[in-house]
């Protein structure tokens, strides 16, 4: 049996008459005997969390309990090549006679001071300013940084938020862009800052932000990186590039190595942890 783990890809034959697993070449796998419930999870010191997931999954897959999951189900078939990918420890792919059936997703737990870092009005992170760099389409926004927009207005970058400072020059367009920029500066510093979603700048706020990252000489129309969060703007909106949990990266990250460093336990040690809590 190979040992399961990011990246691990196995082919089992599931009997639908029986609800049993069997190895693909039949032979002896711990997998299948643990899944069939022959062998327990604690009894193993090779099988692990990933393992006790992937059992889950199929379980899902196959729908034991109430049926079979269309459209792969074929009553006329009694045996079924089912092949399981392990993408990362939040995420695997099942094929069903080699037609990707079924995606799961799990859901990560985030520490009580993780979620209070992007959810709390928190200080900016950054307090080292760099200058644009056409290079990498690059820059910091940092705390003590003062903008002069050349309208009579002055952004200055405090602690924790971003103010005008100045009377403007009476201009009603003016004063609307400045107090846009107030607040939406304000969010996008934190959500650099890996401390916000990206959602928390406004829509009505991103046309002054983006002009103002271009006035700045930043290339908003390709990948650009902004207190180290490299970010795109997709759909009038700035996000995270690569970025498809929502959370803040840095945050999701470290939840997600907590997660698969439980998973690469053997599931023996599960059970002793489970004990001792």
């Amino acid at each position: 049996m190979s040992i399961s783990g990011i990246g691990s890809v196995q082919t089992y034959i599931y009997n639908s008459q029986t609800g049993k697993l069997s190895s693909k070449d039949g032979s002896t796998d711990e997998f299948v005997d643990y899944f069939n419930g022959i062998l327990s999870g604690e009894s193993s010191q090779s099988l692990n969390g990933y393992d006790l997931q992937k059992k889950c999954d199929i379980e899902t897959l196959v729908d034991v309990k109430n049926g079979f999951r269309k459209p792969w189900f074929n009553p006329d078939i009694d045996e079924y090549e089912i092949t399981c990918e392990t993408v990362s420890g939040e995420e695997a792919s099942y094929s069903v006679n080699g037609n990707k059936i079924l995606t799961i997703y799990t859901a990560l737990d985030y520490l009580p001071e993780e979620v209070n870092e992007w959810s709390a009005k928190s200080p900016f992170k950054t307090h080292q300013s760099k200058a644009y760099d056409p290079a990498t389409n690059s820059m910091n926004i940092a705390v003590g940084d003062v903008f002069d927009l050349g309208n009579g207005y002055k952004l200055r970058v405090r602690e924790d938020c971003v103010k005008a400072v100045g009377y403007g020059t009476g201009s009603a367009v003016n004063d609307e862009k400045i107090q846009h920029l107030e607040y939406g500066l304000s969010s996008l510093i934190h959500f650099a800052d890996q401390q916000w979603f990206s959602s928390t700048i406004r829509q009505q706020h991103t046309p002054m932000l983006l002009s103002f990252l271009r006035e700045l000489g930043i290339d908003t129309s390709r990948e650009f990186t902004l207190n180290g969060t490299k970010c795109i703007v997709k759909n009038g909106e700035i996000q995270e590039s690569g970025n498809k949990w929502v959370v803040p990266s840095s945050v999701h990250n470290k939840a997600l190595q907590r997660y698969e460093e439980w998973l690469s336990q053997p599931l023996s040690a599960h059970k002793e942890s489970s004990l001792k809590a």
